[in-house]
């Protein structure tokens, strides 16, 4: 049998090119996070406790620096430096200030427009560059959000919508929808007795655990972490959570949709 020799392949410098700048496209979208992916921590520095921000990797990306900080909005969040009594910064995700703001609270944004109260008590609104908006706010009824929890027989279910359920009542505890999951808690064993806001799972719409506590005990066995206090709503796959009730010795805890704790 003859075997001819192989020609070898060439390769153009324009096709390289190209390919390369392919793979860093595809890097850049599967790494790339939206302006609302930063999420508020709080740190212990050289200086005190400072709030910074991480990502949904779990890193930091704006240093700790702030008295108190509150969510990413629609690209902006407002900080407070403590350095002035009722002063806020509106900053970007790459911590550059927007404009200031005297408020004695403010909301975060929605729709482009973020809700306060001024120095002297009165409602205003201030869209993302700074400037006063007059809003009209008339009181309409809420329209009630569906799945929503009901109670039957001492356990909690969903709703589908008014007439319809869409979980059986079979829940120790059940939370709030958002994202597409629910904090619920669920007797795995006879022993498992739910706490004030406390939850040890995440759902889905179809009831499916999609998360559950993994419980950590120290040598003393007692319990270290393991549930969730106190969830917040889902943001960009990432809740909020406590490891405990007790303001003095709780941690706040960040965990992803796929069940990793990234703070």
């Amino acid at each position: 049998m003859l075997i001819f020799p192989q020609k070898p392949m060439k390769f153009s410098y324009k096709v390289i090119k190209i390919a390369l700048i392919l793979i860093f496209v595809v890097t850049a979208v599967g790494f790339a996070q939206s302006p609302d992916t930063l999420y508020p921590v709080k740190v212990f520095t050289e200086n005190g406790y400072k709030y910074g921000y991480i990502n949904n990797q779990g890193y930091l990306s704006i240093k700790p620096q702030y008295a108190f900080a509150k969510e990413f909005s629609e690209g902006r969040a407002f900080v407070y430096k403590g350095t002035e009594i009722l002063s806020w910064e509106c900053i970007n995700v790459s911590a550059e200030i927007e404009f200031n703001l005297q408020a004695i609270t403010v909301m975060n944004f929605n729709n482009g427009l973020a809700k306060f109260v001024d120095p002297a008590g009165n409602i205003r609104y201030i869209d993302q560059q700074g400037a006063l908006i007059d809003v009209v706010s008339p009181k309409e009824k809420p329209e009630k959000n569906f799945p929503d929890a009901f109670i039957l027989n001492e356990k909690y279910g969903y709703m589908q919508n008014e007439n319809s359920v869409l979980l059986p009542a079979i829940y120790e505890r059940a939370g709030e929808f958002s994202e597409g999951l629910a904090p619920v808690f669920i007797k795995f064993k006879e022993s498992d007795l739910p706490e004030n806001n406390c939850y040890n799972a995440f759902i889905n719409e179809k009831g499916d655990v999609i998360i559950k506590a993994e419980l950590k005990y120290d040598d003393k066995g007692y319990l270290e972490t393991g549930y969730f206090f106190s969830p917040g709503k889902w943001q960009n796959g990432v809740c909020r959570y406590y490891t405990s009730n007790d303001p003095l010795t709780r941690a706040e805890k960040y965990i992803r949709s796929d069940g990793k704790i990234i703070w």
